[in-house]
């Protein structure tokens, strides 16, 4: 149980192994190049919206886990208004897929932010 434990903080606070194993993995797997990046993408934005908050948490002792989950919450409802102004019929699963692509792409920015952040921090003090 403690090596699983270990495995998991792991992942938890570099999740660029987790989308590594299942971008691999999906590759040997699929012959369709584009849509294995976005499945790895996906499957990855998950594990981001646990892991920024965790290494805000680890690295400087502040817990936004609620703020990470209302600005999540904020870009769906824009999303949703700019879908529901340009078209008047809403698709809700192609709605989806781009709030949570666009959560990958904030999330990820955000997550090296705070480890470019760190690093600097760290060389600098």
């Amino acid at each position: 149980m403690y090596i699983w434990s270990i495995i998991l903080q792991v992942i938890l606070l570099c999740p660029i192994i987790l989308f590594t194993l299942i971008y691999s993995l999906f590759r040997k797997l699929s012959k369709k190049s584009p849509k294995v990046f976005g499945r790895a993408a996906d499957l990855t934005t998950f594990l981001l919206f646990f892991s920024v908050p965790e290494s805000v948490q680890f690295l400087w002792g502040y817990d936004i886990g609620f703020i990470t989950f209302i600005v999540a919450v904020v870009i769906a409802i824009i999303f949703t208004i700019i879908e529901w102004r340009t078209t008047k019929e809403i698709e809700v699963l192609p709605l989806f897929r781009k709030i949570w692509r666009f959560l990958f792409l904030a999330l990820t920015i955000t997550y090296v932010v705070i480890w470019s952040t760190t690093i600097v921090q760290r060389i600098i003090l």
